[in-house]
C-alpha cells in the first residue's frame, strides 16, 4: 500500500491527465475546472483514507473530528470507503448531513437572534432547498463534473493500493521458474 506522500504525487501528477481529459471531452472550461478541483480535493482531502488516521483526515485541521464517527463505522478499505462509486456516494452524503446539521444550527441561531422566529426558519431552509435544486438543475453538467471528479480522485487512490498490495504479493511469493529437475541420486548416476 503506497505511502500518503505517494497518494499526494499520483493525485498531483495526474492532475494534468485529467484536466485535459474532461477539457477534451467536454469542451467547457467551467465544467473541466470544477472536475479538477473536486478530482484534486478528493486526492487530498475527501478520499478513501479517511476511514483511518491519515494524512487526508489531518488536512480537515479542527474540523477532523466530523470524520470520527465514519472512521469508527467503517473498516479500512471496505467496498463502503474504498470501493468504486459507493465510497464517494458515501462520503458525500456522510458530508452532506454534518453540513445540514451546520445548516440547521446557524439558521437556528438567526431564528433566536430574530427574537424566536421559527416561523422565517422554515422559510429560510426552503430558500436553501430551493437554491440547491435549482442550481443542480440550471447546471446539470457541473454536478456531474463534481461527482465524476470526486469518484476519480478517490478511484486513483484506491487503484494505487491495489496496485501496490499486489506487486507487494507478487514479490513475496515464490516465483515459479523453469521446471526444476529432480537432482539424481548418486546411486543413479553410475
Amino acid at each position: 500500500m503506497p505511502s500518503g506522500r505517494t497518494h499526494d504525487r499520483l493525485t498531483l501528477w495526474f492532475l494534468p491527465v485529467v484536466a485535459a481529459g474532461s477539457w477534451l471531452i467536454s469542451r467547457q472550461s467551467d465544467v473541466s475546472l470544477v472536475l479538477s478541483g473536486s478530482y484534486l480535493f478528493a486526492g487530498l482531502m475527501f478520499g478513501p483514507d479517511l476511514d483511518v488516521r491519515s494524512r487526508q483526515s489531518q488536512r480537515w485541521g479542527p474540523l477532523r473530528w466530523i470524520w470520527l464517527p465514519y472512521r469508527r463505522c467503517l473498516r479500512h478499505r471496505s467496498w463502503f470507503s474504498h470501493g468504486p462509486i459507493l465510497g464517494t456516494v458515501g462520503r458525500v452524503l456522510y458530508l452532506g448531513l454534518w453540513l445540514l446539521l451546520f445548516l440547521l444550527l446557524i439558521e437556528g441561531a438567526i431564528a433566536l437572534v430574530q427574537g424566536g422566529n421559527w416561523n422565517g426558519l422554515s422559510d429560510r431552509l426552503g430558500q436553501h432547498q430551493q437554491w440547491f435544486w435549482t442550481g443542480l438543475s440550471t447546471r446539470p453538467d457541473l454536478g456531474l463534473g463534481a461527482l465524476l471528479g470526486l469518484e476519480l480522485g478517490a478511484m486513483s487512490h484506491s487503484l494505487s493500493d491495489w496496485v501496490g498490495s499486489t506487486w507487494k504479493r507478487w514479490r513475496r511469493s515464490p516465483r515459479k521458474t523453469a521446471r526444476q529437475r529432480p537432482v539424481a541420486s548418486r546411486s543413479s548416476r553410475t
